[in-house]
């Protein structure tokens, strides 16, 4: 049947003898039935609800369901299944955080990486106090060596271990008689720290002879930048590590000091310490340009430079020794490739990767390497260090920069007068 056919039978009439508004009038009444007013709210809500119960019936099965595949999808690591087990068993065994710890340490023993660490939440917190250039202790830096020993990478200046004269390269053995030769870096500053005004017993070996001193803790904040003029218009910054606050006391130095014949700027016995410092130091003596850079896993080139538009041109030497190492070993290495500044004194330490450190969800760190330096030439540092330009015997440093300052000064003189001629 045709619309036309339909139209004909309504105009007309159809079989049944219905009109047109008879058949409207029925399907406005049908339609009342399928969608109830007010009054038939009842029956609305019980159909309403039972959609309800359906879908959070469906909802919480199709939500079990999703758990169990991913459970099964994404089982426990075997290291968690483990000490799960191990911590659930033997009433006598470490604690399950205990064994997460161990756990973690033994995954950075495994990488071979001396200079990866794990510090617990108890020891992050000194941690970051050293990066800060806070010491609550007795003012030392500690590494491993290639032979694991536990060894003095940097004394404080004036601090409570200068003053016992401890020095960088001696080995620790023990703190308050507890053998820490085998200890992680994280535990014995641990052991190390203390309140001011307390002592600590250290058992330390230097040049296979054994030395026992005690050393009164203190509290000792920003003293990693020493400044102090040794000639006329000659400055001498002594930068014993990179701590936070390291680029801003050289800025504060080199405003306060007349230096216009020269600086020293003495790297010796400086383990290093924050990457960033170290670029924010040495640009404050280098036009723009690459500071320093490195690959990482990922294989992304991270490039470090200065874009002081008006650094600081004073003639200058800077001092090294066997224990200069990361980056100090950057600051010296960058300014030797630019052409900025002599580098004199012994061949640098040459710890060339570099860590970022990260947070735990329970406040602890890592320490991780993540790739190695390359000064602006492209050389490496790593396992090669920095060779000055000058060998000095050590003790006579001092005096051999201001003697080479005098004739850098002597030099520019020079060619000014050529100029003005």
């Amino acid at each position: 049947m045709s619309i036309n056919d339909l139209s004909g039978d309504a105009q007309n009439g159809s079989s049944n003898g219905a009109s047109r508004s008879d058949f409207e009038e029925q399907q406005k009444q049908n339609l009342s039935k399928e969608i109830p007013g007010p009054h038939l709210g009842k029956i609305s809500m019980v159909r309403l609800s039972l959609l309800l119960s359906l879908l959070l019936i469906f909802s919480g099965s199709a939500y079990a369901i999703g758990y169990l595949v991913s459970e099964n999808q994404h089982p426990p690591s075997l290291v968690d299944q483990a000490i799960k087990r191990i911590s659930s068993g033997d009433p006598r065994s470490p604690t399950e955080i205990l064994l997460q710890r161990a756990a973690i340490e033994a995954v950075l023993k495994a990488t071979k990486d001396r200079w990866s660490n794990y510090f617990p939440p108890t020891t992050a917190s000194a941690f970051d106090a050293t990066l800060e250039g806070r010491y609550s202790g007795i003012g030392i830096w500690l590494r491993r060596t290639p032979a694991n020993q536990l060894e003095i990478s940097s004394v404080q200046p004036k601090s409570p271990a200068a003053l016992a004269g401890i020095k960088v390269s001696d080995q620790l053995i023990s703190v308050d008689g507890t053998d820490v030769s085998s200890a992680t870096v994280a535990d014995a500053i641990a052991a190390l720290r203390g309140s001011p005004n307390t002592s600590v017993a250290l058992d330390l070996r230097r040049n296979s002879s054994d030395i026992n001193v005690e050393v009164k803790r203190a509290a000792v904040l920003t003293g990693d930048v020493l400044a102090s003029q040794v000639a006329p218009k000659t400055l001498y910054i002594q930068v014993s590590a990179i701590s936070l606050h390291s680029s801003n006391d050289v800025a504060t130095a080199l405003a306060r000091y007349p230096h216009s014949r020269g600086i020293i700027l003495d790297l010796r016995d400086n383990p290093g310490g924050v990457l960033s410092e170290a670029v924010a130091l040495a640009s404050q003596f280098l036009s723009p340009g690459v500071v320093v850079s490195y690959t990482r896993k990922d294989g992304v080139p991270q490039v470090m430079s200065s874009t002081n538009s008006s650094p600081d041109t004073a003639p200058m030497v800077v001092l090294i020794n066997g224990a200069t190492a990361s980056s100090a070993e950057v600051i010296a290495g960058a300014l030797q490739d630019r052409n900025r500044a002599v580098i004199i004194g012994d061949q640098s330490y040459g710890k060339g990767t570099v860590q970022e450190i990260s947070s735990l969800s329970d406040g602890s760190q890592l320490e991780i390497t993540v790739g190695q330096y390359h000064l602006p030439s492209g050389r490496a540092i790593d396992q090669v260090g920095i060779t000055p330009d000058l060998k000095v015997p050590e003790n006579g440093e001092i005096a051999q920069a201001i003697s080479i300052l005098a004739g850098l000064v002597a030099l520019d003189s020079g060619k000014s007068n050529n100029l003005k001629k």
